[in-house]
C-alpha cells in the first residue's frame, strides 16, 4: 500500500500529505507516561519543518509514530490519505518501506562494508513487494543515491576512511534509495562539527529544493533556521507553529 498521488508538491493541495487528528500516545508505566497530547498536525508535500523543543518533550515519540514506528494510543494518523492507525502490521510495513527515509545521529554504517555496499543494503533489508531487486540493480541504485550526496567518487571507500560529514552524507544516500515520499532526521548534524554541519544542511536544502518533503527534529538553532516552517513541542503538546 502506498500513498496516493495528490497532485502537485505544494501547500495549495487539497490533501496533505501527513495528516494528525488528535493523535496522543501513552506509555504504560506507574504513572502512565504522556509522551503526545491530542497533537493535531499538517504536512504538504515538498515542505521543510523543523521540529525543536527540550529534551524529554515528546520529538522522538512524534519522528516514531510519523515513521509507523509505533502506533498511537488515541487520535488518527493518515499518510497520503492513507489511515495508517487501522492498517495491519504487514500493510504498516509495506507503507513505511516504500514512502519513509530516516537518517539519525548515528550513521549506523557497517564498518566492513564499502559505503556502495552499505547502501544497497537498504534494498536487501527493506525490500518492495517481499524481494529484494538483483544485486545488479541494487548497485546501480546505490550509485546514483551516492551520485546524488556527492559522494560517487568514494563509492569503493570504507566508512572509517571518510570524515563524519561525508558518513551522514553516505547515511541520506541510503536513505534515499527507496524514494521516499518523506525523509525523516532526527538530530542529523549532532555528531558533525561546524563545517561538516554546514555541507549536510546545504544537502538538506537541495534535496528539498528537488522537492523532497523533509522533517528534521533538532536541537540546533542553525538547523531549525534552515527550514520553511518549525513547529515547537513541549510536555507532548504542540506549543507553537511559525513560517509559511
Amino acid at each position: 500500500m502506498t500513498p496516493r498521488d495528490e497532485g502537485p508538491a505544494d501547500n495549495t493541495s487539497p490533501r496533505p500529505l501527513v495528516e494528525f487528528e488528535s493523535v496522543g500516545r501513552t506509555f504504560d508505566s506507574d504513572p502512565p507516561v504522556h509522551a503526545l497530547v491530542d497533537v493535531d498536525l499538517r504536512i504538504h508535500r515538498a515542505e521543510h519543518v523543523a521540529v525543536t523543543g527540550p529534551s524529554g518533550s515528546g520529538k522522538s515519540t512524534l519522528l516514531g509514530l510519523l515513521g509507523l514506528l509505533d502506533r498511537p494510543t488515541s487520535g488518527e494518523y493518515r499518510f497520503g490519505g492513507v489511515a495508517t492507525t487501522r492498517l495491519a502490521e504487514r500493510d504498516r510495513a509495506a507503507l513505511r518501506a516504500g514512502s519513509f527515509g530516516f537518517v539519525f545521529q548515528a550513521f549506523h554504517l557497517l564498518p566492513y562494508r564499502t559505503i556502495e555496499e552499505n547502501v544497497m543494503l537498504a534494498e536487501v533489508y527493506r525490500p518492495k513487494g517481499g524481494t529484494a531487486p538483483p544485486r545488479r540493480t541494487r548497485r546501480a541504485r546505490a550509485e546514483e543515491a551516492l551520485e546524488r550526496v556527492g559522494l560517487g567518487h568514494r563509492r569503493g571507500f570504507r566508512p572509517d576512511r571518510l570524515s563524519g560529514g561525508e558518513r551522514q552524507r553516505v547515511a541520506i544516500a541510503r536513505a534515499l534509495l527507496g524514494d521516499p515520499a518523506l525523509l525523516l532526521c532526527d538530530e542529523p548534524t549532532g555528531n558533525l562539527d561546524g563545517e561538516n554541519t554546514a555541507v549536510v544542511l546545504d544537502l538538506l536544502d537541495e534535496l528539498h529544493g528537488q522537492g523532497l518533503t523533509l522533517l528534521v527534529i533538532t536541537h540546533d538553532e542553525a538547523v531549525a533556521s534552515r527550514a520553511v516552517r518549525r513547529i515547537r513541542i513541549a510536555d507532548g503538546r504542540v506549543l507553537a507553529e511559525a513560517g509559511v
